[in-house]
């Protein structure tokens, strides 16, 4: 009996333990979300931009008319359902204009910490944020106060999706601090920037500024005068560009393209691989710090080359037919030629010089310490 007695105690004692009271960290999150639009007059030639601190913005074109229209979604959540209405009900959509251009934001709650809400991780747009966050603290200012974004118990878990459809012929200035940008089908002179997360830009035409920190950036399908890609530490890959002009430089991650046609394209990168395929351009400077260079062109159009890595190792890879004047040095490192179809051919342990034909491209291939190896497409 007093076995019993002792052991119906301590069952109660675990039920109190285990209740719904007690076990309050896993009680179901509440969501509310809200839906929120607005839409004004843009003439030909003026300025417009948008801020917003986490979710996403999707940019695409307004085949009529000169009207703006951006339509916001809005997801909260937390434990208690008014507690998550209160907080969505207190996002917005502010103008501001200042210096001739028409400024809008996203007003978020009044805290420090942020969070993705589950319902927004799983959606198409953040799906690679939940790890993103978790891995990291993400800091940032936005409206006039220090913030930050990961996965902090506690954090206001708010996110805001932004769709904005804009007439041809603007000067547009995109920046998403931590979520996704896309944009698709627009022309104009477009500024895309993201601070942590992903960047994509397709069909666009005009003038393309894109910059990101942690981001990386996809651009395809993009015809016009200037494009310009930066980026701190993400990716850059570029597919079927069409530009006067094209600037890539990427601080640590890599870059790839495919299909470049250009007047000029200067390349570079600090640590990161750069891989370029399909590369015509009249001109062209490409290089990295640490990283090695690989490129492939037919030399249709190029007058001048100039291709070097500090310390990787560059491959060049050349069309049949094209004439051409190179010369290779790598200070350190090897110069290595396989199956060019050429009329001079000068090989030495650290420098080559090969030529076809008469006139054609100029080219200076150039390492420091890695190998340098020249061959056919």
């Amino acid at each position: 009996m007093f076995v019993r007695r002792a052991v119906w105690p301590l069952f109660l004692l675990l039920g109190i333990l285990v209740s719904p009271a007690a076990m309050a960290g896993k009680v179901k999150a509440q969501t509310f979300e809200a839906d929120l639009e607005t839409s004004f007059t843009a003439a030909r030639g003026s300025s417009v931009e948008f801020e917003n601190l986490l979710g996403a913005i999707e940019v695409m074109p307004q085949p009529k008319g000169r009207e703006v229209r951006i339509r916001a979604h809005v997801v909260a959540e937390s434990t208690e359902a008014v507690e998550a209405r209160r907080l969505a009900q207190q996002v917005q959509l502010v103008r501001s204009d200042e210096g001739g251009k028409v400024k809008w934001s996203v007003t978020f709650p009044d805290a420090r910490l942020f969070r993705m809400p589950k319902t927004g991780v799983a959606s198409v747009y953040s799906k690679w944020l939940a790890p993103l966050v978790k891995r990291k603290t993400i800091s940032t200012r936005y409206d006039g106060r220090a913030v930050e974004i990961g996965n902090a118990r506690g954090a206001t878990a708010v996110s805001v999706t932004v769709k904005i459809e804009i007439p041809m012929d603007l000067h547009v200035s995109i920046y998403q601090h931590v979520g996704t940008v896309e944009a698709n089908g627009v022309r104009g002179d477009i500024a895309l920037r993201v601070k942590q997360g992903e960047l994509h830009a397709g069909r666009l035409f005009g003038d393309l500024h894109v910059t990101t920190e942690g981001a990386s950036a996809r651009v395809w399908g993009f015809n016009g005068d200037n494009l310009n890609v930066e980026t701190g530490s993400g990716n850059i890959e570029l597919v079927e560009i069409r530009s006067d002009s094209v600037r890539i430089d990427s601080a640590r991650g890599p870059v790839t393209g495919n299909k470049i046609l250009s007047t000029h394209v200067e390349a570079s990168t600090g640590s990161g691989k750069v891989l370029l395929e399909g590369l015509e351009p009249e001109s062209m400077t490409i290089s990295s710090d640490t990283g090695d260079v690989e490129l492939a062109t037919e030399l249709k159009h190029t007058k001048e080359a100039s291709i070097r890595s500090a310390t990787g190792n560059v491959t060049v890879r050349l069309g049949t037919f094209a004439s051409f004047q190179m010369e290779a040095t790598s200070t350190e490192g090897a110069v290595k030629g396989s199956g060019v179809n050429v009329d001079v051919d000068q090989f030495e342990k650290n420098t080559a010089k090969l030529a076809r034909g008469t006139g054609g491209a100029i080219l200076t291939v150039e390492s420091q310490s890695g190998q340098i190896v020249i061959r056919p497409l």
